[in-house]
């Protein structure tokens, strides 16, 4: 006896009960599914029930033929009711199937959309790191030109001395790619360039992060060195940070000058290394940075498709 299964309910055609179907417990399933499903389903629904009568029809015709002792027709009729039970199970396949289609479409715009939020966020900070280190590649460069017998008259490092020993701070935002790999649901994403280039994501991040940590350490020794030799309330005095010029520090009490730094060959050694370090660093902010507008723009075409 032929059964056609949807969702958790059966539906026996040959049934003596047809109220095995249940259409209230159907029904009352869709209020909870997606917009999709109700589609879906209610098309099925529809279907199956016109099925069912029609198969009733059959059955009545085939009950009547036995009565009649017509045996050919009887085997024709119970041959079309076959063949009417396995086109309904083909449709109702079908119909799945296009649902399935539907629910991997709209899961895949949805990640997309959250992707590309999370990409642009990390577009805009990668660019505002290298123009930040660029400013300190720069305020470096300043220094190294007034070291020894390059001094001249009138030059000030104090606010030179801000930048030099800094790192700007990049805070990537990851949360639906992290959602997506951790799940096992990259797969969603059909394109195989963009997924190949959302697997690189990450990995591309934690060179930068090694990079980040190296340039740290010379940061920290750069930061000792004037601690111990120089004073960092005078170079306060010529800040441009406002959240530093707020705390109104006062002026060393100590006859030094900050300029004296430059008479320093081990200054001009750890000034000249974080010009390498960063200039380093900016390799791997703009490394990622392409790699970000590259998954931008895979991102977008497939949102326009």
């Amino acid at each position: 006896m032929p059964t056609i299964a949807i969702s958790n309910c059966l539906f026996s055609p040959t049934s003596e009960n047809p109220r095995q179907f249940s259409i209230r417990f159907v029904f009352a399933k869709l209020v909870a599914e997606t917009r999709n499903d109700v589609i879906h389903k209610s098309v099925v629904l529809h279907y199956l029930t016109n099925h069912y009568y029609m198969i009733k029809f059959f059955r009545k015709i085939r009950h009547d033929l036995l009565s009649e002792g017509k045996t050919g027709k009887y085997l024709k009729y119970a041959l079309g009711e076959i063949i009417l039970v396995v086109i309904g199970i083909l449709i109702a396949l079908q119909l799945n199937n296009y649902n399935e289609t539907l629910k991997q479409n709209s899961l895949e715009i949805n990640a997309i959309n959250n992707l590309k939020l999370d990409f642009k966020y990390n577009k805009s900070q990668l660019s505002n790191s290298i123009e930040e280190l660029n400013e300190i590649i720069n305020a470096c460069f300043e220094i190294l030109n007034q070291t020894g017998n390059k001094y001249q008259d009138g030059f000030k490092i104090d606010s030179l001395l801000q930048l030099a020993p800094s790192i700007p701070q990049y805070f990537p935002q990851n949360g639906f790619l992290m959602d997506l790999i951790n799940s096992g649901k990259l797969g969603i994403i059909e394109n195989d360039i963009l997924r190949n280039k959302l697997s690189s994501w990450l990995p591309t991040l934690e060179t930068l992060k090694n990079r980040e940590d190296q340039s740290t350490v010379y940061d920290n020794d750069l930061i000792r060195f004037i601690i111990k030799n120089g004073s960092w309330l005078n170079s306060d005095q010529m800040s441009s940070d406002k959240e530093i010029t707020a705390l109104k520090f006062p002026k060393s009490g100590f006859e030094i000058d900050n300029n004296n730094l430059l008479q320093s060959i081990e200054f001009e050694n750890m000034i000249e290394n974080q010009i390498v370090f960063h200039s380093q660093l900016q390799s791997k902010h703009k490394e990622c940075l392409k790699l970000a507008v590259e998954i931008i723009e895979l991102l977008e075409t497939e949102n326009n498709k």
